[in-house]
């Protein structure tokens, strides 16, 4: 008798009782699936921002949406107002609650690839005026509700950083063990670790509920970080307002109490930022929101009144060159320039560093100065055209590209500065909005490089037009 191997492959009538078996096992699979089925298809809410949170739906009111979702075994509810939702899935069925923009240059808040989250509607480049009573209304909805990401991101930092966060700061350099360098180092360098690190600041609140001080500089620093890495105007000024920066001296003298007023424009309201700029101490940081603010005159008068109380001459002088430029008053703003130019180089090494740091950028600008004033996108020819400026670390570079008479796009190709925050794609994003150089002001918390980007892009448009004209 031969065997099965002898006979060849068995044929389909050869084998009755695997036909019905396999019968069974498409069966069993079919039920498999769905229960697989059955168990993945959770609901979810999309938001405005590109977010996708998967869960439970358990109410929806004309208001608001409430979905049920799990983080790290944990069952947690979550509120979306509607007007932040742009679809809901409830039992497999879709609705769109908001269609798509048609107008991609205006993003709404979420988180990028880089996981920093984008601007809200307020930080595009026409800031939507609101009402002092509005404004509030918002940094208090916004302020107590959690991010979109903040679930979905791990609460991770070394077991050895004490959390405690004692002052002053060792003067040994170790971010495995001290807070202020474990940000320096790990955090304000990194963009993906921008929301790690706000997480690791609400954790360290919990910490410290018995420090009144202490959860003082957290709030302080949640405001910075929302601020600075996220552009959540919102947020940022919600734990600004909970450190007290408006009325405690120590947090006055900082860039806090400015960066609070700027969020107060940025959300829709001059007036109470001018109102805040009027009763905080004196400080850089405050010229730049005036500049920025575009009160060149009320700005002029504080650089004058800083000179007299010993700020630095060549920052003073530097920052009044930016004032002017930012208000297209390039005649003056090269006077300043070059003011900053002649300081004498003296002093500590770090007062040297500054001096000779101010000095650079000024000669920087001064060499593309007339360039704000002379380009015009709507004589460069179609193309690629490049540009490079100094920023903090080295040269950085930009790429744009013009077609039909405006700017399509612009990158930045090449950089090495390390804590630029969002000064790379926002500095971008404002000058082809308004499709100039002209009148952009540079990002707060990285002027540097900022600026540089904003040099980098007029060179680059610059090179565009004088091709243009060569070719004609």
């Amino acid at each position: 008798m031969r065997s099965q191997a002898d006979r060849g492959p068995l044929a389909f009538h050869d084998r009755p009782f695997c036909f019905i078996g396999f019968v069974r096992l498409l069966a069993w699979i079919s039920v498999a699936l769905c229960l697989v089925v059955t168990t993945l298809a959770e609901d979810e809410v999309e938001l405005l921002s590109g977010i996708r949170i998967q869960g439970k739906i358990i109410e929806r009111t004309e208001q608001s949406i409430k979905i049920q979702v799990t983080v790290e075994s944990r069952q947690l509810i979550r509120s979306y107002p509607l007007n932040r939702v742009r679809a809901v899935t409830r039992e497999g069925q879709r609705q769109v609650l908001t269609p798509q923009t048609a107008d991609p240059s205006k993003p709404g808040p979420g988180v990028n690839s880089a996981g920093a989250s984008s601007p809200s509607p307020s930080a595009g480049s026409e800031i939507l005026q609101r009402t002092a009573p509005a404004v509030e209304s918002l940094i208090q909805e916004m302020g107590r509700t959690a991010p979109d990401w903040f679930d979905a991101t791990p609460l991770e930092y070394p077991e050895t950083l004490n959390l405690t966060w004692p002052e002053p700061t060792p003067i040994i350099w170790n971010y495995t063990r001290n807070v202020d360098h474990y940000i320096w180092d790990i955090i304000n360098t990194n963009p993906k670790r921008y929301p790690s690190g706000v997480r690791l600041m609400h954790h360290m609140l919990q910490v410290n509920q018995n420090s009144e001080g202490t959860r003082a500089r957290v709030m302080d620093e949640l405001g910075r970080m929302y601020f600075e890495f996220f552009r959540d105007y919102a947020r940022a000024a919600f734990w600004w307002r909970q450190a007290n920066v408006e009325r405690s001296p120590q947090f006055s003298q900082s860039p806090s109490a400015a960066h609070l007023a700027e969020c107060y424009w940025r959300l829709g309201s001059r007036s109470m930022a001018m109102d805040l700029l009027n009763h905080v101490q004196l400080t850089p940081a405050v010229v730049k929101v005036w500049g920025d603010l575009k009160e060149k005159e009320k700005a002029l008068r504080l650089c004058d009144e800083g000179l007299r109380n010993g700020f630095l001459p060549s920052q003073t002088y530097l920052l009044a060159g930016d004032v002017c430029r930012t208000v297209r008053d390039f005649s003056q703003a090269a006077e300043f320039y070059r003011k900053v130019l002649a300081v004498s180089v003296e002093g500590t090494p770090a007062r040297v560093e500054q001096i000779r740091r101010d000095q650079d950028r000024s000669r920087a600008t001064l060499e593309v100065i007339r360039l704000f004033d002379t380009l015009d996108v709507s004589r460069i020819a179609d193309g690629s055209y490049a540009g490079k400026s100094l920023g903090y670390s080295g040269n950085v570079e930009v790429e744009a590209v013009v077609k039909a008479g405006r700017i399509e796009s612009l990158n930045v190709a090449h950089h090495s500065d390390r804590q630029y925050y969002h000064a790379i794609e926002e500095t971008t994003r404002r000058i082809v909005a308004r499709q100039t150089v002209s009148g952009v002001d540079a990002i707060s918390g990285a002027t540097i490089t900022s600026e540089a980007v904003i040099r980098a892009s007029a060179k680059a448009l610059a090179e565009g037009m004088s091709t243009n004209a060569a070719q004609k």
